[in-house]
């Protein structure tokens, strides 16, 4: 059986624990990397999974229903926790589920991703060596508190890991706004591959200005983890229970069968979405509000979150968002009819009125493409939406009275394609059961403003000079031959960041750099402005060029010239969104560029509606210019505190970010997981101001 009923289970809650101790001396508390099996649904046998698990600390609520995420961990602001991070997991373990790639032609149907188990067309370990390398994958284990002021050494360096039996002692500070952080694995090149195993929980920070507002708590704040995956099948086609990380791949001549380089690396887009752990599960709730700490912890997906009725009805108008990743937003925003988008990383404080809406049933609906690639590019309307929900309800009722019915919902979205192409097979999330009376007294939603300073309170003035830096987001192809000449039958395309360094009178380009010419808005003058910089680095041992001074703010802009949305994930700090626009790219052929190859791409890359990104298109065209031109509003739920903004593809945002408290080694990178895992992150170092840089 391939179908899965979607709202036969209750969501799991994580249980609540804060460390011990803290009269006189620090926090304490243990955490311990270890195998488990779980029910990621009723009808599925039993899921082996790698989760955290409490070892030594207080459980303050115990939860309900058995889950791989970790605890959520409740701190209080400037609370000294020391962590002790155990690896658990036993040397004779291997990575729990089958790592595998499909070859795909865009376009096309079936989608490979949409479905559960391998297929007749898998790579075989001969066209994948991944594959058969990932079967002996060991734990290699290190945890990066997300969204932390941690010190360097504590904050998670992706090549600091534990193997089986050892132990990473980390201390955080805690030392920031109430929010909602998240911990999870980090080690290099296997990120997704932990992840995806099961290592993440959430991590709560609580503070005075956060308990002045009354929200609700206890049994009305709920997290909600969303996260996505696929399922192995056997060889008659029943599920397994194990996970599955299928991704698809595109072989340079659109080979059915590769043998050469492959188009990855592929984004894994699972069919099944989880919340706190379940499959499409369900909840109970009273009619009154609620407070959602939503976070997307998938390894690629972006979501757009829809709240619907029984009708397929947007009650968006039910829901404020009060909050993002680095805590609580000035005012409360309400959730457009045009939904929420979360990309990987990102999280969100909502409050939801259920007050009248007794004796209903509502639905969370996931609207985003994937991969994403912003608003304009896919969005349904609200009248296929509904169409799509009532189709939806059709086919459940079907699937109810026949267990063997195909069970998926299929729509035409804007840009013409099916929901199915856009590897959005079943948009359900989860649904809530809202009952017709209350416990007791509800609480009601707070007024604007909800903080007294819009944070982070960074702001230029005309004669502030802040360092600018500037990075372009870049899809880099997949090369033919190693290094050593021999096929790289492995080959896969890499995300990877340009790392731009500033040409001034008294740092000039070395022989041989790519120079570009940056035109933009000054932000503390807001005049035109031209800077020149040279390519220094794009891969993540490449060398480290951004020394940064302790205390200082720098603006960072950040391009994005790939196809996708990237979420960027700076560690440390917290980031002001304050500029948003549109631009223009100038450039020549390479000297060396094939003879055939194609003027430089006079717009923006845009691969869907034919316009060449230029980079993938034989590596043939050198970039020589980029003028931001038309200004963007920055979206809504990105004006609060950041620390991961999303960049839509065609735009560039700049970012405000003051680099305090802490010096030492930190990284930049994007969150999509199987990018991040191929080099899609660099390294920047904070030092005090009087440590001398011998630019060597």
């Amino acid at each position: 059986m391939q179908n899965l009923e979607p709202f036969l289970d209750d969501l799991p809650i994580p249980p609540v624990v804060k460390p011990f101790g803290g009269i006189f001396t620090a926090h304490h508390l243990a955490m311990k990397a270890t195998v488990r099996f779980v029910n990621l649904h009723q009808d599925l046998p039993q899921t082996k999974v790698w989760c955290y698990r409490l070892d030594e600390g207080t459980v303050v609520r115990p939860g309900s229903g058995r889950t791989y995420l970790g605890p959520t961990v409740v701190v209080n602001r400037g609370d000294l926790v020391k962590v002790r991070w155990q690896n658990k997991i036993s040397e004779a373990e291997r990575l729990p589920y089958e790592v595998v790639k499909v070859p795909y032609v865009d376009g096309n149907t079936p989608v490979p991703q949409n479905s559960p188990g391998k297929n007749a067309n898998t790579l075989t370990d001969q066209q994948d060596t991944l594959r058969a390398k990932v079967r002996d994958l060991r734990s290699t284990l290190v945890t990066h508190l997300h969204g932390g002021r941690s010190q360097a050494d504590s904050d998670g360096w992706p090549d600091d890991t534990t193997t089986s039996g050892q132990t990473a002692y980390f201390t955080y500070q805690n030392e920031q706004a109430a929010t909602m952080l998240w911990y999870h694995d980090h080690a290099n090149h296997v990120t997704r591959l932990n992840v995806f195993a099961g290592l993440a929980g959430a991590w709560l920070i609580r503070d005075d200005e956060e308990a002045n507002l009354d929200l609700p708590d206890g049994d009305f704040e709920l997290p909600l983890v969303i996260q996505d995956r696929n399922l192995d099948l056997d060889g008659a086609g029943n599920f397994t229970g194990a996970l599955l990380h299928k991704t698809e791949v595109i072989d340079l001549d659109n080979d059915p069968n590769p043998t050469g380089p492959t188009g990855g690396p592929a984004e894994f887009f699972g069919p099944y979405t989880l919340v706190n752990g379940k499959i499409w599960p369900k909840t109970k709730v009273e009619p009154r509000l609620y407070r959602f700490r939503v976070l997307n912890g998938s390894n690629a997906r972006t979501y757009r979150l829809m709240l619907l009725d029984d009708l397929g009805n947007i009650l968006n108008n039910v829901i404020y968002q009060i909050g993002c990743d680095q805590g609580l937003m000035k005012n409360k925003v309400p959730v457009l009819d045009t939904g929420l988008i979360l990309s990987p990383g990102e999280r969100a404080d909502l409050l939801v009125d259920f007050s009248s809406l007794e004796n209903r049933k509502l639905y969370f609906w996931n609207i985003a493409e994937a991969p994403f690639g912003g608003v304009t590019k896919a969005e349904p309307t609200a009248s296929q939406i509904k169409t799509e929900f009532l189709q939806f309800l059709e086919n459940l009722a079907l699937l109810k009275s026949n267990p063997n019915q195909p069970f998926f919902t299929t729509t035409v979205t804007a840009d013409g394609k099916s929901s199915e192409v856009n590897r959005r097979y079943y948009p359900q999330i989860m649904r809530f059961d809202v009952a017709n009376s209350l416990s007791g007294a509800s609480h009601i939603v707070p007024t604007n403003p909800l903080v007294p300073v819009a944070r982070p309170n960074i702001n230029f003035t005309p004669a502030d000079k802040p360092p600018i830096r500037l990075m372009a987001l870049v899809e880099k192809p997949a090369e033919i031959t190693k290094h050593d000449g021999t096929p790289n039958i492995d080959g896969t395309a890499m995300l990877v960041f340009w790392e731009y360094v500033e040409i001034t009178p008294h740092a000039s380009a070395p022989p041989g750099a790519e120079i570009v010419r940056f035109t933009f808005k000054h932000p503390a003058t807001n005049l035109s402005t031209e800077k020149r910089y040279w390519k220094a680095a794009e891969e993540f041992y490449d060398r480290i060029n951004w020394q940064i001074h302790l205390g200082d703010t720098e603006q960072w802009y950040i391009v994005n010239v790939s196809p996708d949305t990237h979420p960027i994930h700076v560690h440390l700090v917290d980031m002001k969104v304050n500029q948003r626009y549109k631009y223009t790219l100038a450039g020549t052929k390479r000297p060396d560029a094939p003879g055939d190859a194609p003027d430089f791409p006079t717009g923006i890359p845009d691969p869907d509606n034919g316009v060449p990104n230029w980079e993938v298109d034989g590596n043939a065209h050198l970039l020589e210019g980029i003028t931001a031109t038309a200004e963007q509003l920055v979206d809504p739920d990105q004006t609060g505190s950041k620390d991961t903004v999303r960049i839509n593809p065609g735009e560039m945002i700049g970012v405000t970010i003051k680099f305090s408290p802490f010096c030492g080694k930190y990284m930049y990178h994007c969150h999509i997981l199987e990018h991040e895992d191929h080099d899609m992150m660099r390294p920047f170092v904070i030092v005090p101001e009087w440590i001398p840089h011998h630019e060597h």
